[in-house]
């Protein structure tokens, strides 16, 4: 199964557009990790390393290597043409067509609906273009704004991980959600 679509970016409305990474963004994606550090480390172990441009630019070096791999498929969201953050598909399980998605927002560009249109569309490439039947959104219970993103756009809480995220120096409890692709029921 091929998880690379043709398609390299997506306009989701007049001020969010969906693009293939790019070595380019490294510099405006550090800016907004760096921007939103505090936060991100919380939930998201790799914030703590990422502590320059170069640090990205290995990290979106790597995303190349996966992407060729069809193990990683990881998405810059743009606002209004400015580098805003980025979603991921991931924990790709190809013979069952279903997949993982992470994402993250720089702070100016957070509680404006952003990540939600973002999840929303990215729902869309994940089951029309890259086939997935169901995708799924690991959330630490913690983590209010991901686990809200997750309800809003209509993925279904499937149970609670004890002690299944290791970040900020201990484990943490996660929610897995997941939606199925009822085109295909």
């Amino acid at each position: 199964m091929n998880v690379v679509t043709d398609k390299t970016s997506w306009r989701v409305d007049d001020e969010i557009e969906l693009r293939i990474v790019r070595p380019d963004d490294d510099e405006a994606l550090f800016k907004q990790v760096d921007a939103t550090r505090d936060q991100l480390v919380e939930y998201m172990p790799w914030a703590e390393d990422t502590k320059t441009a170069a640090n990205e630019r290995r990290f979106l070096k790597y995303c190349q290597k996966r992407i060729a791999a069809k193990a990683l498929w990881p998405v810059t969201i743009l606002v209004n043409g400015e580098v805003a953050g980025m979603f991921d598909f991931h924990d790709f399980d190809h013979p069952n067509r279903h997949c993982s998605i992470g994402y993250w927002l720089g702070k100016e560009f957070q509680h404006n609906g952003v990540m939600t249109r973002t999840v929303e569309a990215a729902v869309k490439i994940g089951f029309n273009e890259l086939k997935m039947h169901k995708i799924n959104i690991l959330a630490e219970v913690e983590n209010a704004s991901s686990n809200a993103v997750a309800v809003r756009c209509g993925f279904h809480l499937d149970g609670t991980l004890q002690d299944h995220i290791y970040s900020d120096g201990k484990f943490h409890n996660a929610n897995i959600y997941s939606l199925v692709n009822e085109a295909e029921k």
